[in-house]
């Protein structure tokens, strides 16, 4: 529900807006507006007032919005009216670059929005950038398709297209959008070409998980090894194997990858001394699909995010943000600290005790037969490569339009992705149902603003698409008609409208059809 909550209030303050921008320059030109409508009304309205010459509505259908402007042929379709006579406060009255700007209203008011909003972000909570030189100074780790399309582990991107992206939620985006990908591979440039094809896998089997920060072996411990070697115990640590020992996990994985002997030494730590253990090598040990790593959080620094089915703690009384402190009276610091102190207290009831919004809780919570609480932690990894920068006016300003600028090319630069049908990233095109499934589950402000500045420069690219229907498709016809003086007749506008209308349709018809289909199917047959 907070999920819905957060779209439904980003897309009302989006729409609400835009619409004002053709409304108060329809107004500023003295054209008739005959409604103003938050969603639209398809058969009937939810809300509705008359006042002065416009109804002001809330539609049913929460497809965007739309004003009518008398003597325009728009989103309602209503040709009645262009039978009839042109009036003074009519829009078909008015000239060309009048009618133009009133087409252009809600985008530039939409751009206005982002410059506004990034402004006081920058001004308030600072300018944050997850930095790209933090993230990768021991260098990245990359997916199984990552690798396969020729990068290695402990790679550094130092260019994409000659271009060095600060911010690595670009620069990870970037990867996809280049064509040409500068690589440091131990002091050593590597320049890397990926086809579409090779876009395409990453798109649809890894995403932006393709690549990440390095993570430490040492920050690892078993929780369990499904395979036909019992030597290993719950809460070993794997060290390394003969006589290399291993920092990131992703040597772990290639070692195990590229293991040719017969029999290896593995060296784990169990119970804080360090053991070998001499064992033959077969399918069940280098198949990583058997281990279960547990990342051993500092529990200080981490909070509950997320409850797994049926959690045994979210109905007992454990809440999103939670910290947890102690159990029994016990104070732990570690996730594996946590683990082995639950799998003690089996059916048991636990007293545990969680900081919540800066005070101490003492919850009661009898366990099953599990002895797990079914909890998701976070430690917010990205904040430790996270700059923040607090900005005075005059530096946030300009920094907010040089931020909507680089918006408004990664929206260019995804639609030229999107139009290479080998890439298969039209599959990923999302409506506001699979938008507002990734939204997070607590109501955050800083979240919220911060998306509704992306989303205005979004849903401002979009309107400037020369498709009928679109503020874009009424702009091209308008220059069009300054540039020849020529315009369209009322029957061949309405053509083109219908035209434009079905295509827009057709499209929404899709991405929600998908996106409903993959919530019907997570939500009630755990499909994924």
């Amino acid at each position: 529900m907070i999920q819905l909550a957060q779209i439904l209030f980003i897309l009302s303050v989006l729409v609400i807006l835009h619409e004002f921008g053709h409304y108060i320059t329809a107004k500023i030109f003295k054209v008739r507006v005959e409604k103003f409508y938050l969603f639209m009304d398809a058969g009937f309205s939810l809300i509705k007032k008359k006042i002065g010459e416009t109804e002001w509505g809330i539609g049913w259908l929460p497809l965007g919005g739309y004003v009518k402007l008398a003597g325009m042929i728009d989103e309602s379709m209503d040709t009645e009216q262009m039978k009839q006579e042109a009036q003074p406060w009519e829009f078909r009255s008015k000239p060309a670059w009048q009618r133009l700007i009133i087409m252009l209203g809600g985008i530039i008011v939409n751009i206005l929005l982002a410059w506004f909003i990034f402004t006081i972000m920058y001004t308030t909570v600072g300018k944050k950038v997850i930095s790209t030189n933090e993230l990768q100074k021991n260098g990245l780790s990359f997916g199984e398709v990552g690798q396969n399309v020729g990068f290695k582990n402990g790679d550094k991107i130092i260019g994409i297209d000659g271009e060095f992206y600060d911010d690595f939620k670009f620069m990870t985006m970037g990867v996809l959008f280049g064509d040409k990908v500068e690589i440091d591979r131990q002091g050593e440039k590597v320049e890397l070409l990926l086809t579409d094809e090779q876009k395409g896998e990453i798109i649809k089997k890894e995403g932006r998980g393709f690549v990440h920060a390095r993570s430490n072996m040492n920050q690892y411990f078993i929780d369990s090894f499904k395979g036909q070697h019992n030597f290993f115990e719950k809460y070993d640590e794997i060290i390394g194997i003969d006589d290399y020992k291993f920092t990131y996990v992703d040597e772990f994985i290639d070692t195990l990858k590229n293991l040719k002997k017969d029999s290896i030494n593995f060296i784990l730590k169990r119970n804080n001394e360090e053991i070998s253990i001499k064992t033959k090598v077969d399918s069940s040990l280098i198949n990583l699909k058997n281990y279960g790593l547990a990342y051993n959080y500092l529990l200080k620094n981490s909070f509950i995010s997320g409850f797994a089915e049926n959690s045994i703690g979210e109905k007992q009384g454990l809440e999103f943000k939670d910290i947890i402190v102690s159990i029994n009276n016990t104070k732990i610091e570690t996730n594996k600290e946590l683990n082995n102190i639950l799998s003690h207290n089996k059916d048991k009831e636990i007293s545990l005790t969680v900081l919540r919004k800066g005070k101490e809780e003492l919850l009661k919570i009898k366990l099953d037969k599990t002895g797990k609480l079914g909890i998701g932690l976070d430690d917010k990894e990205e904040e430790k490569y996270t700059v923040v920068e607090k900005l005075g006016f005059s530096q946030a300003f300009p920094e907010a339009v040089k931020q909507s600028w680089s918006l408004f090319k990664y929206n260019v630069q995804s639609l030229k992705l999107i139009a290479r049908p080998k890439t298969g990233a039209y599959t990923q095109v999302q409506s506001p149902i699979g938008i507002a499934r990734r939204l997070p589950d607590t109501w955050n402000w800083e979240f919220i603003w911060n998306f509704t500045a992306l989303f205005s420069i979004g849903l401002a690219f979009m309107n400037l698409l020369p498709i009928p229907g679109l503020d874009g498709g009424h702009a091209l016809f308008t220059i069009a008609e300054m540039i020849t003086g020529k315009t369209l007749s009322d029957k061949a506008m309405g053509y083109v409208q219908t035209a434009g209308m079905i295509i827009l349709l057709t499209l929404m018809a899709l991405t929600f059809g998908k996106d409903i289909y993959f919530w019907i199917s997570e939500t009630f047959f755990n499909k994924n």
